[in-house]
Order: structure tokens, then sequence, then C-alpha cells
């Protein structure tokens, strides 16, 4: 009887065993198999690429507008904007030097366009002022490297804003060079047309070419075509950050009494482009002249700055531009394919301007006259010139007075959406106007002729209205305003009548004088602002006044602080 139940016992002892390690083993299978799992979902692979500057997969040093000092290069990023002061002198076999200080902006839109202004200031033989505001625009025909040569086409129109100080074309033999009584002649608008090429070689070598034509629409219709290029390549720094390289540029000038005999101006030398920051950039062009015609140095000098859109930053060194498309194609190969791949959501963009807000703006001033600054220095020749029939004043702004002036203002602005807003706007001006005060009585006799300056306090106030866009996930917004008022303060006269023979010191002369009068004043302009929070911006713009005829035009420059609420 124990013998049976004892090997009952061990029977059934076994069965127990082998039953808990079959559920041990399927235990531990399952805790496996789950763990497996839980691996898999715990460790995804995000595949990340480096963010490279680029326009439409071009390499960094072609995607940033101005390739060169005197060549550029396909388009921006969307929704970058270029900010650019170039300095071009030019140094002659005679006469004194040529000075050009360019300013310009550019902004880059989706589908390969761009839209820019740009405002140029001469400084020639003492005198100086603005002399162009432009307004270009540009559109690449593909994506980087879907057209060899990668073609862009470019169009600009030139505004002749001030006189002409230095001509291109000398005049021709015999006449031409005669000034007008008012002084020298305006500078007629213009149009360009471009074809831009650029293309890199051996991942080394950036290149780039461009093909110009430009032509006057009034005054001598001068026409110019040329090109220019230049190849470059990154030494030493990181990151692209130093390059070398030469450059040149070759045009061909006339007027419509030179159609036969052209200026051929042709220059050629180093360039060198240096980056002290990611978003900045240095270049440097001495050039010098090859043929009789040319200056003999037209030395350049260029600051430009690169800002907004998805991949304005530094330049990445030409072995890592296509890292990312390496990676995805590692990815799309099959080898990680039993790993599950999760792609991560960016955070929100946070909303830099509001729907509807109040904008109160404060700004310092900068005007400049349409009108060269250039008074008769003689008095008794404006009395001579007087009893000849036609007082011979010289030139100067007839409502401002001198070829510039500083100032402040502000104003006020409710967006009742998003993109439109109405306000007003003030600005005072400190200006300072030539005069004269002449009194001539030779029967006395007595000849009192002293110049005089009439300081004043130059105000306005207008309605304006405001467009501006807000880039999404940018802290940017361009804008561009009209407005419509008037104008005091400013446009005092003197005025000589003479009776006599037409002789400076044989007749009466009298000075009546004429005070400040009001005007009508429209102006429009364009601009940026920068938020720097939510509720302070930066703003900075372009505008041009027109007061009663181009005489009395002026530009202005505006950098202020603006307040939203």
């Amino acid at each position: 009887m124990r013998k049976t139940s004892l090997f009952c016992r061990g029977r059934w002892l076994r069965l127990l065993s082998l039953v808990a390690c079959a559920f041990l083993v399927s235990a531990a299978s399952h805790s496996a198999s789950a763990q497996e799992v839980t691996l898999r979902e715990e460790q995804p692979i995000v595949i990340t690429g480096e963010e490279v500057p680029s326009a439409y997969g071009a390499p960094p040093g072609l995607s940033r507008s101005r390739f060169s000092n005197t060549t550029q290069a396909y388009v921006l990023p969307p929704w970058a904007f270029f900010f650019g002061e170039l300095f071009e002198g030019q140094g002659f076999r005679h006469g004194p030097p040529d000075y050009l200080f360019t300013q310009e902006i550019e902004m880059g839109l989706p589908y390969r366009f761009n839209v820019a202004a740009e405002s140029q200031f001469e400084r020639f033989n003492g005198g100086g002022g603005a002399q162009t505001v432009s307004l270009e625009a540009r559109w690449a025909l593909a994506d980087w490297n879907k057209i060899p040569l990668n073609p862009t086409l470019f169009a600009e129109y030139k505004f002749g804003v001030g006189p002409i100080r230095h001509e291109e074309v000398p005049p021709p033999p015999g006449g031409g060079g005669e000034e007008e009584e008012s002084g020298p002649p305006q500078i007629p608008n213009a149009y360009e047309v471009r074809l831009l090429l650029a293309q890199e070689f051996f991942g080394r070598v950036e290149w780039a070419m461009n093909w110009f034509f430009e032509k006057e629409n009034t005054g001598d219709r001068g026409r110019e075509w040329g090109f220019s290029q230049a190849a470059m390549t990154p030494v030493l720094l990181p990151n692209e950050r130093l390059k070398i390289g030469i450059e040149m540029e070759y045009k061909n000038v006339t007027t419509k009494d030179t159609r036969g005999d052209a200026v051929n101006s042709f220059v050629l030398g180093p360039t060198v482009a240096w980056k002290p920051t990611a978003q900045t950039r240095l270049d440097i062009s001495p050039l010098f002249g090859c043929t009789h015609d040319s200056p003999v140095a037209d030395v350049f000098v260029a600051f430009s700055w690169l800002f907004g859109g998805e991949r304005a930053e530094a330049e990445a060194p030409v072995s890592s531009r296509f890292r990312y498309y390496t990676d995805a194609a590692y990815s799309r190969s099959g080898k990680d394919s039993d790993k599950e791949m999760k792609q991560v959501a960016p955070p929100p963009c946070p909303d830099w301007y509001g729907d509807r807000e109040w904008n109160v703006n404060l700004f310092g001033t900068y005007a400049f006259t349409n009108t060269e600054f250039a008074p008769n220095p003689s008095l008794v020749d404006i009395v001579q010139s007087t009893s000849e029939g036609g007082a011979v004043l010289g030139t100067y702004d007839h409502y401002i007075g001198g070829d510039h002036a500083w100032g402040g203002g502000g104003d006020v602005k409710y967006f009742f959406c998003r993109y439109v807003g109405l306000g007003v706007e003030g600005f005072a001006l400190d200006a300072s106007k030539p005069g004269f005060d002449i009194f001539e009585d030779p029967t006395v006799p007595i000849f009192v002729h002293r110049r005089i300056n009439h300081d004043h306090t130059i105000g306005a106030v207008l309605g304006t209205l405001t467009l501006r866009y807000p880039i999404p996930c940018t802290r940017l917004s361009p804008y561009a305003w009209a407005g419509v008022g008037a104008i005091f303060g400013g446009g005092e006269r003197d005025i000589v009548h003479t009776q006599g023979p037409p002789d400076a010191f044989a007749v009466h002369a009298q000075t009546d004088h004429f005070g400040a009068e009001t005007k009508a004043l429209g102006q429009f302009g364009a601009g940026l602002e920068f938020r720097v929070a939510r509720h302070i911006g930066w703003t900075n713009d372009l505008s041009f006044g027109m007061i009663d005829g181009t005489k009395n035009n002026f530009g202005m420059f505006r950098s202020g602080l603006n307040l939203a609420f």
C-alpha cells in the first residue's frame, strides 16, 4: 500500500514539474517577445538632416543673391532676406575719383521668385547726393541643376532722383558739354535686363556670370551692355568662411551722339570673401583697368547680411551639403527596415504679430533732397543776371533748402486686420535754406549785398495706409505705405527786383523776402520690421516725398522703435 502510494506521489510530482517547466518556458518566451516589442516601441529611429542654407538645392554660396561684388547668381531661399551695403571707388587717369554707395534689400519668394529695392548715392568732385532708386525682380527657370548653368532672368527699373555729376561717356567734340542754366541735367530713368548663369564644378569651385543690357529712357539715351563673371573657391577656414577667386567686368557704353565710338571698359582683379559670422559676409575686390577707357582702379567693398528663411545660416562644408539626402537614401535602402520610423512634429511657431493691434512708432529720420545743392556763389552775378532779364540763383531745393536735414517723428496706426492698417504720421526736420539780402542805389551810391540763412523747422502731418505681410514663423514683416497730408515751415524765397540798365553796378536793386508756405505732401515708401519681442519692434524704411514740383521732392530714411498693443 505504501509502495503504491509513494509511486503515485512520485509520478504526480514529475508531472507537476513538467507542467511548471513548460509554463516557465512559455512565460520566458512571452516575456522576451514582449520585451522585444517594447524595445521596438521605445527605440524609434528619427532621421534628421543638417540644416544647410540652400535655395532649391543650390550650394550656399550661390544662394545669397550677390555672388561677388559685380556678379549676382540664382535666387534666395523662400522668405529669406538679403541686406547689402556696397562701396565702389573709381580712380581715373584724369580728373577726380568717383565714389558710389549702394544699399539694397532683397526678399526671396516661393516658386523661385525674388524682389528687391536699391538706392544709390554718389560723391564726386566735392558734391554728392542721391542718384537712383531701383526696383528689381528675378526668376530662376528651374530648381538647381535641373538645367545646365542654372539660368535666371533679372529685370530692373531705375528712377533718376538726382543730377548727373559724372558722365560715363565724354561729350562729342564741338558740343554737348554745356550745362543748363538751372544746373546739370537730371539722371534719366532707365531699365536693365540680365541673364544670370551659375554653376559649381568639382565640388570646390563656384562660378557665376552675368550678361546685361541697360538703356536710358530720356536725355542722351545712354546704352550699356556687357558681362561680369567671378570664380571662387574656399580656403583655410572651416565651413567655407574664407573664399578667394578672380573677378572681371566688361562694359560697352554709348550715347545717341556716340553710337559709333563706344567707351570700352574692362577691369580684372582678385576677390576675397570672408564670413565673420554665420549670417554676414565681407567682400573686397580691387579690380584694375585693362583698356584705355577703363578706370585705373575700380575698388569694391561690400558688407552683406542674410537672415530669415528656413535655411539662412552659415555655409556648410561641401562634403556635408547633401548629408540629408544621403541619410534619407540610407533609410530607404532597407538596412533598418525592421525598426519603426517615427516623425517628430516641430513645435508650433510663436505669433509675433496680432490680427488686430495698435502700433505706436517713434523714429529718427534723415531727409535728402532731389536737387543738387549748388547756389550761385556770386551775389553780384545774381544782380547782373536779374538786370539782364533772368536771375541765375544756382540750384537748391525750393522747399527744404539744403541738400539734407535731420529730424524725428512718430506715427500711430491701427491694424484692423493682420495685413492692413490706417494711421496718422507726423515728423519734423531741422533744415536750413540759403538766402540773400541785396539793396543797391547808384545815386547815393550804396550797394549792400550779404548772404543770410533761413534756419527753420519743417513739419508735416499725413494720413497713411499701411500694407504689411508678417512672414510665418519669423519675427520679420515687410511693409509698404502711402500717405497724403500737408507740410509747413519751409519754402522761404528771396527775390531781387532791378530797375535800370543791364549793369550790376548801375541799377536800382531791392530784395523782397517771402516767408514759409504750407504745401500739399504725398509720400510713399517701404521697409522692414523686426519684432524684438511680442510688443516691441524695430523698423527701418525708405520713402519718397512729393511737394509741388520736382525741385521740391525729397527722400527719407527712418529708423525707429515700434510698440504694439
